[in-house]
């Protein structure tokens, strides 16, 4: 199944299934994962997910890039991994 990245209410995010379903994403903490899911890397050296620092990066920083990358993608496909 495919889905798709699109711009919500208040600065949050959607994920629009192939079926129509959604998925509204507005936590911090979810950015990274979704970021992922659509080609980004939270840091090089693969030891965090984006939720926790490693040796070279903190989460925030992690977090904020994830939602910037995001941003910049709105209207991309993806498969969804699970998510519906």
């Amino acid at each position: 199944m495919k889905m798709t990245l699109e711009e919500g209410d208040f600065s949050s995010l959607l994920v629009v299934s192939d079926d129509g379903r959604s998925l509204l994403v507005q936590t911090d903490w979810d950015f990274p994962g979704l970021a992922s899911t659509f080609g980004c890397s939270a840091c090089p050296c693969g030891e965090t997910d984006g939720t926790v620092d490693c040796p070279h990066r903190s989460a925030d920083e992690m977090i904020a890039d994830a939602r910037d990358f995001l941003s910049a993608h709105i209207g991309d496909t993806a498969d969804a991994p699970g998510y519906f």
